[in-house]
């Protein structure tokens, strides 16, 4: 082993096979670099564990035995951990050498503003969940993943890297969620959040973004893990989802091959100091201006203003009405919808749009609609003395998404009891804030979702709850394993209470095709044994209250949604279910 520099280790040769290069990283744990294999003639990825924390036996071992774990894990998206050693005071771990660009790099090229398109981004990040499942499945994560620790090679191909190989944090896959919703996020709107106390939401940034992407976003950056989902399977699963219903007019990653597309910069970035439209956009407007005032000078015309068409007033307009009309000035528009507060206009009608009413409009000009939500401000409602699972239900119906539950010792309520709320019940709560409900102690419900049938009642027998099951066909998970589970996971019970399992039983068969009248038959028995609730369909866009039926039970739509089907929804709150067929 030759003699390191004091500074950097680059030079130095370890176990006389790994020629250390540049420096490329440095974390909690070690430096990274990259190295010379001379075994093979290659290039490898080589960290270095901090000489400080070398002498630490308990560390070194943690940092070796992680190594080992990693080494077992290959997948899509990953690159691969090749091994490990320790040549006299220098630990190290060796992985696989991912060249290309970082897409921190690829998002900020000199002088350029750059994101992806939905289609895009949602395609990367499901490459990179594809490898973060077999990490997740092995029992391992990664603990620190960004757009610097994703590489883009030429082919289009990316991979995750930087495996934290020592923390203090207990392993925890909300936590890589968490960081993927971050990603997804940074790569639809070019740039990293400033903040994450509030769930993400990248519409706010690209007001085109659909509200699928939105919930996607704002599911994985919840503050509350809890509300998250449990892993990278998880989340991948909703990622395919959201990405098979995206509109063709989003594009597809093969046709884009990954390259992210120019976006106007930020306010302050430009020499007005409020945002100067970059050069290449400023190009066909002054060539189109000077053909303009030539061809009108030649005619020996007088220059009149030609106000053109006019954006209606669409406010308080059905969207679906106002896509009708916008339509019928046969422009071409693109248009989107979004979501917004309002205080005036009715949940699901057109609060506002962009542009704004009276604006000109020209042929395939930007159009969005942006949705009413309701008001941001409403009333809390009174829940104390009744459980912890109506209280949740009360709260979302009047618009609360996010809920804390804290647990307080009552000597006078049954366990799972709610006492009170903050804001009290009657004051005015921010729809974008938490509200927090004190609940009498119990116990509190496990995530069970993903488990095996036996293995969930084995944990709630070990919790003194009771346990009921159902049965609903899945597609994807495996028949016995848990789908769904009634309280939801963090909820309070008492001591006996109960908790009901839905148990996925495999894929339901397909039937025989009918011939027309007997599918219009089915179809009429069928909506009459679930209430006359039709059949949920993913290209109708549904609103707040209205009914669906699908695998034999019946959802009702908690807001504006589309594509999204009522089994995953009812984990982003979206649907919930309000019977069966």
């Amino acid at each position: 082993m030759s003699t390191p520099s004091p500074d950097s280790l680059s030079g130095t040769t370890l176990h006389e096979r790994y020629v250390l290069g540049r420096r490329v990283r440095s974390d909690a744990s070690g430096t990274g670099y990259t190295a010379h294999d001379l075994a093979t003639e290659r290039t490898v990825m080589v960290t270095v564990m901090h000489p400080h924390l070398a002498g630490d036996e308990p560390a070194t071992e943690a940092f070796l035995a992680r190594s080992q774990a990693l080494t077992d894990v290959s997948g899509r998206g990953l690159a691969a951990t090749l091994g490990h050693g320790r040549d006299h005071d220098y630990v190290y771990s060796v992985t696989e050498f991912a060249p290309g660009e970082t897409l921190t790099d690829v998002l900020h090229r000199p002088d350029q503003y750059l994101r992806y398109s939905p289609a895009t981004a949602l395609s990367v990040v499901a490459d990179v969940l594809q490898g973060l499942d077999a990490t997740h499945r092995a029992g391992l994560t990664h603990g620190a993943i960004s757009t610097d620790m994703i590489v883009l090679d030429d082919d289009g191909r990316v991979r995750l890297t930087g495996f934290t190989l020592l923390s203090d944090a207990a392993p925890d896959t909300r936590v890589d969620v968490h960081d993927m919703g971050v990603v997804l996020h940074t790569l639809m709107t070019g740039a990293a959040p400033e903040s994450d106390t509030r769930p993400l939401r990248p519409s706010a940034t690209v007001p085109e973004i659909p509200p699928d992407l939105d919930m996607l976003v704002a599911n994985a950056t919840e503050p509350d893990p809890r509300h998250r989902p449990r892993d990278a399977a998880h989340y991948l699963a909703m990622v395919d989802q959201v990405l098979r219903g995206l509109p063709s007019d989003y594009g597809n990653r093969e046709a884009e091959d990954t390259r992210p597309i120019p976006v106007v910069p930020p306010p302050g970035e430009g020499d007005d100091g409020a945002g100067a439209v970059p050069f290449w956009k400023r190009v066909p407007v002054l060539v189109g201006a000077c053909v303009l005032v030539l061809a009108l000078f030649a005619g020996g015309w007088a220059f009149v203003a030609d106000r053109g068409t006019e954006l209606p007033d669409l406010i308080g307009s059905d969207p679906d009405a106002a896509s009708s009309e916008l339509a019928a000035l046969e422009l071409d528009l693109d248009v989107s919808l979004g979501e917004t507060y309002s205080d005036d206009i009715g949940p699901g009608d057109v609060a506002e749009t962009t542009p704004d009413p009276g604006s000109d409009l020209e042929e395939g000009d930007e159009v969005v609609l942006h949705v009413s939500d309701g008001p941001q401000h409403v009333d809390v409602p009174d829940v104390a003395g009744g459980s912890e699972g109506d209280a949740r239900t009360a709260l979302r119906e009047a618009g609360f998404g996010e809920i804390d539950v804290v647990q307080e010792h009552s000597a006078d309520h049954e366990p799972g009891t709610v006492l009170s709320t903050a804001p009290e019940a009657g004051e005015e709560g921010d729809r974008e804030e938490p509200v927090t409900v004190n609940v009498s102690e119990g116990v509190i419900v496990p995530e069970l979702v993903g488990m095996g049938q036996a293995e969930a009642g084995d944990a709630l027998d070990g919790l003194d709850l009771s346990t009921e099951t159902v049965q609903d066909h899945h597609d994807t998970a495996p028949e016995g394993e848990v789908i769904g589970q009634t309280p939801e996971p963090g909820s309070i019970l008492p001591e006996e209470g109960t908790v009901t399992l839905t148990v996925s039983a495999g894929p339901e068969e397909e039937e025989e095709p009918e011939d027309d009248d007997s599918a219009e038959e089915g179809a009429d028995d069928n909506g009459g044994e679930c209430g006359g609730a039709e059949a949920w369909n993913p290209d109708t866009t549904y609103e707040g209250g209205e009914q669906v039926h699908f695998r034999d039970r019946v959802y009702e739509a908690q807001h504006w949604v589309r594509t999204i089907p009522p089994s995953i929804g009812e984990e982003w709150g979206a649907w919930q279910e309000v019977g069966s067929c």
